[in-house]
């Protein structure tokens, strides 16, 4: 298991791409699991708002984008 963990790392892993990346998301993750062991209804509260707002924002775009469009005009 950890052969193919490290061939895989070494080998597919390149830190120009989505993976660095994903990896550093993982990092910003650590804090908020940290502080759920001390404080879980304060982080599962905050967890919910951001879910909440973001959901609430891509809603809000789509709904921009489906009732003004663009009209470009025909030649």
């Amino acid at each position: 298991m950890f052969t193919l963990l490290r061939r895989y790392w070494s080998e597919m892993v390149s830190y120009d791409g989505g993976m660095s990346l994903l990896l550093m998301d993982g990092l910003l993750l650590v804090p908020l699991i940290m502080a759920a062991f001390f404080y879980p209804i304060q982080v599962l509260i905050g967890v919910g708002v951001v879910l909440l707002v973001a959901i609430a924002a891509y809603e809000c775009v789509a709904l921009w984008r489906k009732h003004h469009r663009t009209h470009i005009p025909h030649a």
